[in-house]
């Protein structure tokens, strides 16, 4: 079982439990000694280590390997897991984040944009993005 920081679409439980196909376990959670940015071209975000920076998030908690290879799948090969240590309520805890690896240029300067997330792609990504990707996960495992 595996903790995982998330901070961009898998905030969302409409996109994390619909892709795992469970009801998931979150609580809040910070990252320290990384930033979050906006993607050129993108509607999610990445992060990449950066000292004196936070990311505020939530970890999903107590992940089977499956829902991990779900995950990961649905991340992509532009990023990376990565372990990490986690702040939430009831303490400093381990899990993994998928940390930007495709290149800075990629990076806006500015910070991605939840509620413009929200507003804009949840519902294409809960109506269309999650299914797809479960189908193409499955049909290739």
């Amino acid at each position: 079982m595996m903790n995982v920081f998330v901070y961009g679409s898998l905030l969302f439980p409409e996109i994390a439990d619909g892709l795992c196909g469970q009801k998931l376990k979150s609580e809040n959670a910070t990252l320290n000694g990384y930033a979050r940015f906006a993607l050129k071209g993108a509607d999610y975000p990445a992060i990449i280590k950066k000292d004196k920076s936070t990311v505020k998030g939530k970890v999903l908690r107590n992940l089977d390997e499956n829902a991990i290879y779900l995950l990961t799948f649905y991340e992509g090969d532009e990023y990376g897991m990565v372990p990490v240590k986690v702040e939430t309520n009831s303490g400093i805890i381990n899990a993994v984040a998928f940390v930007w690896m495709a290149g800075n240029e990629f990076l806006e300067d500015f910070d991605w944009d939840e509620d413009k997330f929200e507003s804009e792609s949840l519902a294409f990504y809960r109506d269309e993005i999650v299914p797809a990707t479960r189908a193409e996960y499955f049909s290739r495992n």
